[in-house]
């Protein structure tokens, strides 16, 4: 048995890495100023984070197209294979609903795996490219469900937003959050819960002391260092990501770093400036 691995683009999975993978992406939309624009397709984060300053309101962004996510699944069906669709966090999108949906109106609905990541950016894409590796290993549904929602639930996300306008008033973040975050340089450090949702993590006085303490929990929390690929996102900070990667390296032997763009989707709700990590915890 064959399975086709399904993401929307806000899994920020490098396109060299969804080549070799052989990942399907279907875009989500990112609506600017009132124009609608695929992520991935019409739009990238170049781009995006260079007009980020030039906006007359912030982006919105939107669950895929119906009929793109139907026509993805059905391709991949034509093929032979299982479809596994790893989705954006249920908790910040309605996606997932909306895949369901597909999945109830597709070739073969019965072989249509939907699967809720409970996270966005490069950390669900991890989770996207580990099943590729498992789907390898174990051949059937039943045996290989079980290992995508343990690596899943064992997956960490911390964000470190330069500014929290974007996730207040995109109602991912509490005001207060926000409040705290534009008072005397305190950067709390943002995480995805285990549903989903994102809440403050702890809080620390400037950047340079968030990469630190990133690193630093990273340390205590990775679970079998030597075999995890980490995944580290920014929002137009290449210089800050570098420096994050070298603290993380600096305390802990990973088997590799996986260095990425945070794209326009999720940048619509966390802002430019913004560094991830993502990582297994124990």
């Amino acid at each position: 048995m064959a399975f086709g691995v399904h993401v929307d683009s806000s899994s920020d999975i490098p396109q060299a890495l969804v080549k070799e993978a052989g990942i399907w992406v279907t875009p989500l939309p990112v609506i600017i100023d009132g124009q609608s624009y695929l992520e991935g397709v019409d739009m990238f984060p170049e781009e995006f984070y260079r007009r980020c300053g030039t906006f007359a309101e912030l982006p919105k962004t939107s669950q895929p197209n119906l009929a793109d996510l139907l026509e993805a699944y059905n391709e991949i069906l034509k093929r032979g294979d299982e479809v596994i669709s790893i989705l954006l966090s249920s908790g910040l999108s309605s996606t997932v609903n909306t895949a369901l949906l597909a999945r109830e109106m597709c070739d073969d609905p019965g072989r249509v795996h939907v699967i809720d990541s409970k996270g966005a950016a490069l950390g669900y894409g991890l989770i996207a490219l580990k099943t590729v590796q498992l789907a390898r290993e174990f051949p059937s549904w039943s045996e290989l469900e079980g290992k995508i929602n343990d690596f899943r639930d064992h997956m960490r996300y911390l964000f470190m937003p330069d500014t929290f306008e974007y996730l207040v008033k995109g109602g991912r973040v509490s005001k207060t959050i926000g409040a705290i975050g534009g008072v005397l340089d305190i950067k709390p450090i943002l995480r995805v819960t285990p549903e989903g949702t994102i809440d403050a993590y702890v809080k620390v006085r400037s950047k340079r002391a968030a990469i630190r303490k990133v690193a630093d929990i990273l340390k205590e929390e990775i679970l079998n260092p030597t075999e995890q690929v980490v995944g580290v996102s920014h929002s137009n900070c290449l210089s800050d990501a570098e420096t994050l990667v070298a603290e993380i390296r600096a305390r802990v032997t990973v088997k590799d770093v996986i260095l990425s763009d945070i794209g326009c989707v999720v940048g619509s709700h966390t802002g430019p400036g913004t560094l991830a990590v993502f990582y297994q915890k124990q």
